[in-house]
């Protein structure tokens, strides 16, 4: 099939992209010269890529961080902030699903799981990016790339992302935001804002922390045909709660959750070619579209000091409801819809080990356990197939890390974990022609062994190297099967080669630098079968090689700069499967074998300037993505674009007022995209959007 180009992206903003730059650079020479009490020093940042606590300049960790700056902006960030910091990283927002893409790494449309592993205040999210809640509350957000299954387990193949809600007492006092918004590409009413966090002690009680954000897009999708004008309308809540006491001996106990729910519609999508094609942002549907999400993470976690070592222990709980109605195909037929319910509930229990003092060797030696259960419905109305799937999961691991410091300078690691899982699933089917119910079921011990090299060529440069392995556990195709055969798919695995460079300069700024190259085998890859079904084979091999460089720099009077770009080469080694021919309606056999991995555009890159002053603050940032393919078919492409996000704000004795734009020179980009029989269906991109908000602490 001939690939389908997507729109280019303005050129004003390379012209405003090569501007910046510009400027940017005019500003360094004055970082140098600048006085001390001119300049803001950027600070240590620490990590925890092994439990202990370390200078991220000099962990053998490539590593985004994102602080409080950061996660200040008036609509609570998500991942869209992390791709915008972080190199060779995509994030991928659309109505359908939601991924996290690291240096090229996905899993197949609609997967229960992926390969970027999520931890929330020290739990792990089995469901994935679509479980992860905004980031509100969040002290800061950490990214590690590479697997990290050694420490933290299945899906973490391609990184893992952590953060936990502010410590409880971490602040005297307490923040209320409100805001309004709205967008010139037909939002009606305008959108709105609101949240508030506090934090303190309690008189002779635990210290408190809790928070609740409350948040409103009206949406900018018309649909002509019925006079719809809320294709996009979300409304999302999130709140958190933690207490902490403190336990004699110097132990604590805390308790904390973490909760979000959301709805929204789901009339997203539109043709832009064939006979139902349609102007940006306006949809034909016919059928009711919705969708709801609501989730859940509960962690009880008691810590003690013993002589040489910590102990923690951390009990979590986690739940995610997903149910959606959705137009079959998007179109003025009558077709009927598409149902959706997926229920998960998870509990896991960790128990650690590690090290303390300033000794040469730091270790880590942990038991994770968990119980996962899942249950999942979907139905085809528009071909009368009704599948149930009920799936339960058990797993145990055994873990340890070790660094040893030879010298001053050299420093050297290795880990492993065996990681057992044991899993079985039924699925029952009905359609006008059958009604079928098997069984699946798998058992499997797998080692992950990681080594670590980390040199000091001075106490402000470090060179480091990793090599490790990862893999994404088997799992049940709860949406296309047709048999006991095509219920199950194996797991897939990866090696992973790195060397990076860090440097911190005399003024403070931070310079990281990194190579990488990963290898996949039995790649999970999806095959089309007769009788409107799918099967999930492991016949795919990928490779993905690249290097990234992240620089943050204060400069002179208040003024700093964050700017990362990436460059990757994600290529399916071996592809061969089948797929619908769209002009015949049948299926044939393709090899897809060195085509580009979806949403792994070949250059990232993120710009941003910002200013902090005692009255007044403000930030510019650009963010832009070379062109992509939406499809592991390489059908249809998205041409490279750059957004322009800024904000200014003012003090106002304990308060703020802040004006802030999104996409602010509208750029048009999709958020999805595929070929079907009518045409190529998209999925917009967010528009210019532009909102006021006020802030108060006390």
């Amino acid at each position: 099939m001939p690939s389908t180009a997507l729109p280019r992206p303005s050129p004003r903003l390379t012209a405003i992209l090569s501007l910046t730059t510009a400027l940017a650079a005019g500003l360094m020479p004055g970082a140098t010269m600048a006085q001390q009490e001119d300049t803001i020093h950027l600070g240590e940042i620490t990590l925890f890529a092994n439990h202990w606590e370390e200078l991220a300049r000099k962990a053998a960790a490539t590593a985004t961080v994102l602080g409080e700056d950061d996660l200040a902006p008036p609509i609570s960030p998500d991942l869209d902030a992390m791709a915008a910091r972080s190199a060779n990283t995509v994030f991928q927002r659309a109505n359908a699903q939601e991924r996290l893409v690291v240096r090229g790494m996905s899993a197949f449309d609609n997967a229960l799981s992926d390969p970027v592993g999520y931890l929330v205040n020290g739990v792990a999210l089995p469901m994935g990016t679509i479980q992860l809640p905004h980031f509100f509350g969040a002290g800061n957000v950490t990214l590690l790339k590479g697997p990290q299954g050694t420490i933290f387990g299945r899906n973490s193949e391609a990184g893992l992302l952590s953060f936990d809600t502010i410590a409880p007492g971490s602040r005297e006092g307490g923040e209320i935001s409100l805001g309004l918004s709205g967008s010139d590409a037909g939002a009606s009413p305008l959108g709105g804002n609101g949240s508030v966090i506090w934090s303190g002690r309690a008189d002779g009680g635990p210290a408190l922390a809790f928070g609740l954000d409350y948040a409103r897009d009206p949406g900018v999708i018309s649909n002509p045909a019925t006079g719809a004008k809320d294709g996009g309308k979300n409304r999302r809540v999130t709140g958190f709660a933690s207490a902490e006491w403190d336990l004699q001996h110097g132990g604590y106990l805390r308790l904390s959750t973490l909760a979000e729910g959301q709805e929204f519609n789901k009339e997203q999508f539109r043709y832009i070619s064939g006979p139902l094609a349609t102007g940006r942002y306006e949809s034909v549907y016919s059928d009711p579209s919705w969708e709801r999400r609501r989730m859940s993470v509960t962690a009880l976690e008691y810590g003690a000091s013993f002589d040489g070592f910590d102990l923690t222990a951390i009990t979590g709980l986690t739940s995610f409801d997903r149910d959606f109605v959705l137009d079959f195909d998007g179109s003025p037929l009558a077709l009927g819809v598409t149902e959706m319910d997926v229920s998960d509930r998870a509990i896991s229990q960790e128990i650690r080990l590690t090290s303390a003092g300033e000794g040469p060797l730091k270790w880590v030696l942990g038991l994770h356990a968990f119980k996962q259960s899942t249950d999942a419905d979907f139905n085809l109305g528009a071909m009368s197939t009704d599948r149930h799937t009920e799936i339960d999961q058990t797993g145990a691991a055994l873990y340890g890390f070790a660094e040893y410091a030879v010298g001053e300078r050299f420093r050297i690691g290795a880990g492993l974990r065996i990681d057992h899982i044991s899993s079985d699933a039924w699925q029952s089917f009905t359609s006008p022609m059958a009604s079928l119910r098997y069984e699946g079921s798998d058992s499997s011990t797998t080692l992950l062994p990681k080594l670590t090299l980390a040199y000091d060529l001075s106490d402000a440069t470090t060179i480091h190297a990793s090599y490790a392995r990862g893999y994404m556990p088997a799992g049940y195709n709860y949406g296309f099967a047709n048999s006991a055969d095509s219920l199950t798919y194996a797991a897939e695995y990866s090696w992973n080669a790195e060397l990076g460079l860090k440097h911190e300069f005399a003024n403070g700024a931070a310079l990281n630098l990194a190579a990488f190259h990963t290898t996949v085998k039995d790649k999970q890859i999806t095959e089309t079968i007769p009788g409107a079904a799918q099967y999930i084979s492991n016949a795919g091999e990928a490779e993905s090689y690249g290097i990234e460089a992240e620089l943050a720099a204060p400069l002179a009077s208040g003024w700093e700069i964050a700017a990362n770009a990436g460059w990757q080469r994600a290529r399916a080694t071996s592809f061969r499967t089948t797929s619908m021919d769209l002009t015949t309606g049948s299926l044939v056999p393709v090899d897809w074998s060195g085509n580009a991995l979806p949403m792994a555009p070949e250059t990232t890159w993120g710009l941003a300037l910002s200013h902090r002053g005692e009255v007044w603050r403000g930030r510019v940032s650009l963010n832009g993505a070379g062109s992509s393919w939406f499809d592991p078919g390489n059908s249809v492409r998205q041409k490279g674009f750059t957004t322009v996000d800024a904000e200014i704000s003012r003090g106002l004795g304990h308060g703020e007022l802040t004006l802030w734009a999104k996409n602010l020179f509208d750029e048009e980009y999709y958020s999805t995209a595929a070929a079907t029989i009518r045409g190529v269906v998209v999925e917009d991109g967010s528009p210019r959007t532009i909102g006021v908000n006020w802030k108060m602490t006390w």
